[in-house]
């Protein structure tokens, strides 16, 4: 075994050793009673368990989705199994309103929800940000994952770097049930991957409970040559009662990458500039470059019930995220419609460590028809970083459609601090309940604080965000209407360059604003919901002038810009026929450059109008324990351009997969097979940024083996 697998694979079972639980893995095939736990461990669920009834939302805590004002949905680890998901994105691939805007199995993993950015770095772990692995956060030890769509600054504060598409929030594992599960996944290239699952739970009243996972692999995969190694060790421990939750989650993730990178792709250079078609997609352009991500974290909270209707609760983790290679910034500027193209590398480096800390209360209480409950809180997040300096090559010769042998690594690059940010926030909410729960009201306040510091400028600003949002369910407690106003926060630019009339001025918080309606309609299986939303954000614009003024400058910028996305979406979930079980989605989108000095009334880019996914999965009843499923993925065109003068085509994907549970020698066994893009279509995934498309993902086999001892 690699040095860094050893290293790794030794810190986890140092952590599994806590509490006596090595002890028990030798005794996987005792049999001991299952715990109830508290509300938080709700399994009730909608699409044959896919997807949860019940889920957190930071400051409004646990709720059920039906009474919620926002469009949420929370994918389970029962999906993430079935569809053999590695990774936060393989997950939200299930959503057509959710796109990747880097490629698909690039280590970096970032998003747009209804046509705003959400930055790789922030996914929030248990609500909180900043302690979510670096770049992109491993499937396999994740108990659920939950996206709350559009900006909102009530539910999580505001995002580190500002992205206020929605609040994407991971849950790790947890020892709900006794587990001993050997899995063992092959993919089509030469990547193979070995996982160890483990949950027990100790105590007269089985108040003690650990949840464990060890991960390792390797092999070549996405890209053709890509060597990736992955090693991956947490722990979820618990101690539950009736009063008191305490919960303790560490993790320890690396991962390399040796000999490839995905590409990010221009056309703007072309004497003519056209969208060619597009290439393979493990065409392996960058067969030079090695990438290292490692990321450690350690956590702990807790909730404690002073009485019924009484409950405080706190929290504080700690990370340590490194990311050193060329993780993005692969860039091939194509010349003519030959392909023939000049490419870049980006050799970069960052390390955060980050500290994280919330304090908070909620109470119940009537005052005459009126039942609330109270909450307010305190948060804390401090963001300390060290990064590159450019350090980038000098153009090299490439083809579109060949696979270039000439790739070169740039220099190592000079590393200097950069962040020293600290983000404080007290929140303040309200959730009323009257006429029989028939109409729910949640007043909500954030003030959020920031002291931005970092390697050009220095500054310290606040911003209070209100929210309100309103449920009513006329028809009893399976339809229901809602409606909201919520703010997201992003930090004011400051003005770096000094021929710029506003030099060194920085921005108040840009503010984003939602306006959303819709219903959710639960009957039987089934789960429908409808949104209609609008979502306004603030942003900069900087206007050349013709000449020099009087003092020499050639430029000046504002705040005045903002940009606009409207949208429709729907989404269901349900049984079609007897074992016939659907999962869908579609999402409409108009937008526009509202307010700038260039491309005001453009669409935005990156943006297409329609998306839809479609995902049905069939229990066989010429067999019993096997399922077939299919996935039909949709998305239209998109410009590629803020002038809106390229455009990337629409195009469809479609999945397969099987699995099969049976009995071997005693041990319940599931063998899971899932193809992505059967057809091997290509097609551009969508925009990277402006002018830049990124290359879909050709066809991809998964096969793997679960034993449950």
């Amino acid at each position: 075994m690699h040095a860094f697998s050893k290293k790794i694979l030794g810190n986890s079972i140092s952590l599994i050793m806590l509490g006596g639980v090595a002890t028990q893995l030798v005794q996987a095939n005792t049999a001991l009673p299952t715990i109830t736990l508290q509300a938080e461990a709700d399994t009730a669920s909608y699409a044959a368990g896919k997807l949860a009834q019940n889920t957190q939302l930071g400051a409004l805590g646990n709720q059920k989705i039906i009474d919620t004002p926002f469009s949420v949905v929370a994918y389970t680890e029962k999906l993430i199994e079935e569809q053999q998901a590695s990774t936060v994105a393989q997950v939200l691939k299930n959503d057509a309103s959710i796109r990747m805007t880097t490629n698909q199995g690039h280590l970096y993993e970032n998003f747009q929800i209804r046509g705003f950015g959400v930055h790789g770095d922030e996914i929030a772990l248990n609500g909180l940000y900043g302690m979510a692995p670096v770049s992109r956060a491993p499937a396999e030890m994740l108990g659920g994952v939950t996206v709350l769509k559009g900006p909102n600054a009530l539910v999580a504060g505001m995002a580190p770097n500002g992205g206020v598409g929605g609040v994407i929030n991971i849950t790790p594992k947890r020892a709900d049930d006794d587990l001993t599960r050997i899995t063992s996944t092959f993919e089509d290239q030469s990547y193979y991957q070995s996982h160890l699952d483990i949950s027990r739970r100790f105590g007269t009243q089985k108040q003690f409970g650990v949840r464990s996972n060890l991960v390792y692999g390797q092999g070549e995969r996405n890209m053709d040559g890509e060597e990736d190694k992955k090693a991956l060790g947490s722990i979820a421990a618990d101690y539950t009662t009736d009063k008191l939750q305490l919960n303790l989650d560490a993790y320890a993730l690396k991962e390399n990458r040796a000999d490839g990178s995905p590409a990010m792709v221009a056309f703007t250079k072309m004497s003519t500039p056209k969208v060619l078609k597009a290439p393979e997609g493990g065409l392996n352009h960058f067969n030079n470059l090695d990438t290292q991500i490692d990321s450690k974290f350690v956590g702990l909270n807790a909730k404690y019930a002073l009485n019924q209707n009484w409950n405080i609760f706190g929290g504080l983790g700690y990370a340590d995220k490194t990311y050193d290679g060329f993780v993005f910034g692969t860039r091939m500027i194509v010349k003519n419609t030959n392909g023939d193209a000049d490419s870049q590398t980006f050799n970069q480096y960052s390390n955060f460590k980050n500290t994280t800390a919330n304090l908070g209360t909620d109470y119940k209480l009537d005052t005459g028809e009126v039942d609330h409950q109270i909450g307010l809180r305190a948060d804390y997040l401090k963001v300390k970083s060290n990064q590159h300096k450019p350090a980038t090559t000098l153009p090299f010769a490439t083809n579109l459609y060949q696979s270039s042998k000439d790739a070169v690594m740039s220099a190592e690059p000079v590393i200097a601090p950069n962040n020293n940010n600290t983000f404080i926030s007290y929140t303040l909410t309200d959730q009323m309940s009257m006429l029989d729960d028939k109409l729910q009201l949640i007043l909500g306040l954030r003030y959020q604080d920031m002291d931005i510091n970092t390697s050009s400028s220095s500054y310290s600003e606040n911003a209070l965000s209100p929210s309100i949002g309103v449920v009513v369910k006329p028809f009893g407690d399976n339809v229901s209407f809602y409606a909201n106003y919520v703010e997201g926060l992003s930090q004011g630019d400051t003005v770096s360059n000094e021929k710029d009339v506003n030099w060194n001025q920085t921005f108040a918080p840009f503010i984003a604003k939602q306006y959303e309606m819709g219903t959710k309609i639960q009957t039987g299986s089934w789960l429908n919901t409808f949104a209609l939303y609008q979502i306004e954000k603030e942003s900069s614009m900087t206007e050349a002038f013709k000449q020099p003024d009087a003092n020499g400058h050639t430029q000046i910028t504002t705040g005045g810009a903002e940009t606009r996305s409207r949208g429709v979406e729907w989404s269901f979930s349900g049984e079609l026929l007897q074992g016939l079980n659907v999962l869908g989605n579609m999402a409409y989108i108009d937008s526009e450059y509202v307010k700038a000095v260039k491309n005001q009334g453009n669409e935005m880019y990156g943006l297409p109008d329609l998306t839809a996914t479609l995902g049905v999965d069939y229990k066989l009843p010429v067999l019993e324990g096997l399922n077939v499923n299919a996935r039909v993925n949709y998305v239209g065109k998109q410009y590629l351009n803020a002038t809106n003068t390229l455009e990337l085509p629409d195009f469809t994907t479609i999945d397969l997969g099987a699995r099969y549970k049976t009995s071997l020698a005693g041990v319940d066994t599931t063998f899971v097979f899932n193809i992505d893009n059967i057809a091997n279509t290509k097609y551009w995934e969508g925009v990277f940024q402006d002018g830049y498309a990124i290359v879909g993902a050709d066809r991809s086999y998964k096969f793997g083996v679960s034993f449950d001892f």
